[in-house]
């Protein structure tokens, strides 16, 4: 089975980024998600109307994807994938700490909670499922990132597995070396470029948002994508996607 993966983090459309604000780049964002041309993609920091703006403006591609707050609101880390060719088994919001169903939960002094959405997929023409999980983890202490990474491991099981996300971490962290010692692997090389732009395009920056995949997997190509759909920068990180092969 071939499987085209991406990661992307579409920055949450109420932040004041004026010029940059998300009714100015919803086009770009929706541009560029179908231009990775992939099966399946892991979205950060998507609030609730930049998803249905995405449904709306991608009809070939399902959603799915809990807000990481008590009510189930605000920012997701939805998972977008072909409906052609993927069957959607199952999908969960796990939050990271002691009780991971609870909906709003913290790690500790976290500012917000941090969650994953863990979703089985099978192949639509037949084939072996495989677990696909989004998240994004905290963005000031790397003790909570690592608390996370090595929970996510517990939660994927032993079959084929894809983790995606914006990280807050770079190749050589402690949390990228915690979810390789479980048995995954960076689709990217040492020298990819960054991701973590800032709205200025540069590539340069930090490499913060990764593909990972179990030992199952052949990678193949694999990049960081610095288009700008209509000439107009889609978010403030650049997406990463990769080709995979599955053996059956």
């Amino acid at each position: 089975m071939n499987l085209r993966v991406g990661t992307f983090n579409i920055r949450n459309g109420v932040a004041f980024d004026g010029g940059n604000a998300w009714p100015f780049r919803r086009k770009a964002t929706a541009d560029m998600v179908r231009a990775l041309d992939a099966d399946v993609v892991g979205l950060q920091e998507a609030y609730g109307f930049q998803a249905r703006s995405l449904r709306r403006r991608l009809p070939a591609y399902g959603l799915t994807g809990d807000g990481r707050s008590a009510r189930r609101w605000g920012e997701r880390c939805a998972v977008v994938f072909r409906k052609a060719r993927l069957e959607l088994t199952r999908s969960e919001t796990r939050w990271y700490g002691d009780d991971p169903s609870r909906p709003g939960l913290r790690l500790p002094e976290a500012s917000f909670p941090r969650v994953a959405t863990i979703t089985t997929f099978g192949p639509v023409d037949g084939g072996p499922p495989f677990t696909f999980a989004n998240t994004h983890l905290d963005e000031h202490l790397e003790d909570n990132r690592v608390a996370a990474a090595e929970q996510l491991l517990d939660w994927l099981g032993d079959g084929p597995r894809v983790v995606v996300g914006d990280l807050n971490a770079e190749p050589d962290s402690r949390v990228v070396r915690a979810l390789e010692a479980g048995g995954l692997r960076n689709v990217l090389g040492p020298d990819a470029p960054g991701t973590n732009h800032d709205f200025t395009g540069r590539t340069d920056g930090r490499r913060i948002d990764h593909i990972l995949v179990s030992s199952h997997w052949t990678i193949g190509a694999a990049e960081v994508v610095t288009e700008r759909p209509g000439g107009r920068l889609p978010s403030d990180h650049w997406p990463v996607v990769a080709d995979l092969t599955l053996p059956v």
